[in-house]
């Protein structure tokens, strides 16, 4: 079962769909994600939060 992420669900107006086999693996991605095209570096606690939260398992 994939861990899936649509970004839009965190930040409004972005498309992105994310998935992983695994919720580390996600979070990875979504990192890599947030860094190159929302210039986030910094994953603050209440950000996780949010997206811990938007994660779908499919």
């Amino acid at each position: 079962m994939a861990h899936v992420l649509a970004c839009g669900d965190v930040i409004t107006g972005c498309s992105a769909v994310l998935s992983g086999p695994t919720e580390s693996d996600l979070l990875q991605q979504v990192a890599d994600h947030a860094e190159a095209d929302h210039g986030i570096t910094d994953i603050t606690p209440d950000v996780l939060e949010a997206v811990r939260a938007a994660i779908r398992r499919d």
